[in-house]
């Protein structure tokens, strides 16, 4: 039975009860409780799915606050994967919380292995690459995002598509604009990270169309949205189960 709070969710056409079942059941590896992880965590575990995982071993500081709506200002010093799972908590006491530790090359495909899904809302190359090439040998679908002043990128990767079949390689270092340089708006975290957790619902509960074979590009101060498709898009969608966990 459909509680009242997952009763909204429940009457969007395509999820109903059995959706619900899903969201709960799934697990969800977010990898970065920043600008991107922050608005996904939160509306991930506002949505009931059943178990999220957090990797995230760096601090709160002052500047993340203007952008990391999960961390309060209470949590300042705090290791932001433990101030996620607080704020996780309080909004909703059902979701199970595991604290992760930093992914690395040693770690990766038994930590990613033990979830339904990844997202990734790291801010380095080496780290977006080292889980895409994990999700793909372990099987894993990786939901990418990337995003700096007011601009962003989201795209997902399964069903035999990747990262280096959308960027190769990651560029020269210095060759690429970044938010210390050029800063990041706070609400345009917003918008992407609330885009990467209604794709992972999507990947869950097997609804829609999920941006795999799809580059969203957004920029956020023109108010221009653009969708580049790549690799082959018109694969059968398949949701994401304990079960049934290749795509």
């Amino acid at each position: 039975m459909v509680s009242e709070r997952d009763r909204l969710t429940a009457t969007v056409d395509g999820i109903g009860e059995q959706g619900i079942d899903s969201l709960q059941a799934a697990r969800v590896l977010v990898v970065g409780a920043g600008g991107l992880g922050s608005p996904a965590l939160a509306y991930l575990s506002a949505a009931g799915v059943g178990t999220l995982g957090i990797s995230d071993p760096d601090r709160v500081e002052q500047s993340n606050l203007q952008r990391q709506v999960i961390h309060p200002a209470s949590s300042l010093g705090q290791v932001k994967s433990v101030s996620a799972a607080a704020t996780i908590h309080s909004l909703n006491p059902n979701v199970r919380v595991q604290l992760e530790p930093k992914i690395t090359t040693d770690n990766a495909c038994s930590i990613i292995g033990a979830y339904d899904l990844v997202i990734d809302a790291t801010d380095n190359f080496y780290a977006k690459y080292l889980l895409s090439d994990t999700c793909t040998k372990v099987s894993r679908p990786h939901l990418w995002g990337t995003l700096v002043a007011m601009n962003f990128q989201i795209s997902v990767f399964a069903r035999g598509l990747t990262l280096r079949d959308l960027y190769p390689a990651p560029p020269p270092a210095g060759t690429t604009p970044t938010s210390r340089v050029n800063g990041v708006l706070g609400a345009v975290c917003g918008q992407a990270g609330s885009i990467l957790a209604t794709e992972a619902i999507k990947m869950i509960v097997g609804v829609g169309e999920p941006l795999i074979g799809k580059l969203l590009i957004v920029d956020a101060s023109s108010g221009k949205w653009n969708v580049v498709h790549f690799g082959n898009a018109n694969q059968k969608r398949t949701p994401v189960s304990g079960k049934d966990k290749q795509l």
